[in-house]
């Protein structure tokens, strides 16, 4: 198990490299006495322990030694190792080359180097909304056969699931689009560039086919990233105030 990204973007949005920051989000998830999770190289096996002391000057993460020896021995015989916890809301991780087994405060302990790099990932980033019927996400498309009207079934602040008539036009997979318009009911409209990764068919029950599209957002200006967040907390929060 280790940090893949998909892109460069993302790296440049999630790792975070400064050396002053990442001992920052390491302290507060010591302090929270957060549990972290501790995989070898496989990726399967884990054991669970926490942050029990950071010193910089020695360049060390402590970290509390295991019940299970197995998976203590199976930790300190990985050539790589993978910590990952949750803090606030968001995804903690980070990967090192080296565990070693010391005695921290007369108990026996983890130390690892403090990392040169951690990823620090929001789960409302991932989280996708499945949009209203009653007040339908719409989404222009710019094709150069004229704009495609679909229907936006879900949205995230990655990208869209979208729903289109065939006979509007298809679109295929691995296809870019700029000059594309989001209209989000209650915030308003927005300019953006999509890029189309899978696309499939659908039948209605009425025979009628349609064309399904998973979409991902190209350089997403922050304004609009902000507006797309805040209908998705908004309509969120409407949807659990009415189950109260």
């Amino acid at each position: 198990m280790k940090i893949e990204l998909l892109t460069s973007e993302d790296a440049n949005r999630y790792l975070v490299r400064h050396a002053g920051e990442i001992q920052r989000v390491l302290r507060e998830v010591m302090q929270d006495k957060s549990i972290v999770a501790a995989y070898g190289e496989n990726g399967k096996d884990f054991l669970l322990t926490s942050i029990v002391a950071l010193d910089p000057k020695q360049n060390a993460l402590f970290l509390g030694y295991g019940p299970d020896e197995r998976l203590n021995a199976q930790l300190l015989d990985a050539r790589s190792a993978t910590f990952a916890t949750t803090h606030d809301q968001v995804r903690v991780q980070f990967s090192c080359n080296r565990v070693e087994r010391v005695v921290y405060g007369h108990e026996p302990a983890f130390q690892v180097p403090i990392p040169d790099e951690l990823l620090r990932l929001q789960r409302r980033e991932y989280y996708r909304l499945v949009t209203s019927v009653v007040n339908p996400v719409k989404c222009m498309i710019n094709t150069e056969h004229g704009m495609l009207e679909a229907l936006v079934v879900d949205i995230s602040i990655g990208g869209v699931g979208i729903l289109a008539y065939q006979d509007n036009g298809d679109l295929t997979a691995g296809e870019t689009f700029h000059g594309c318009r989001i209209s989000l009911p209650g915030s308003g409209e927005f300019a953006l560039s999509l890029a189309v990764c899978t696309t499939f068919e659908i039948t209605l029950k009425n025979g009628r086919h349609t064309h399904r599209a998973g979409c991902q957002f190209i350089d997403l200006p922050p304004s609009v990233e902000t507006e797309i967040q805040r209908y998705i907390i908004r309509v969120d929060r409407e949807r659990r105030a009415r189950y109260i």
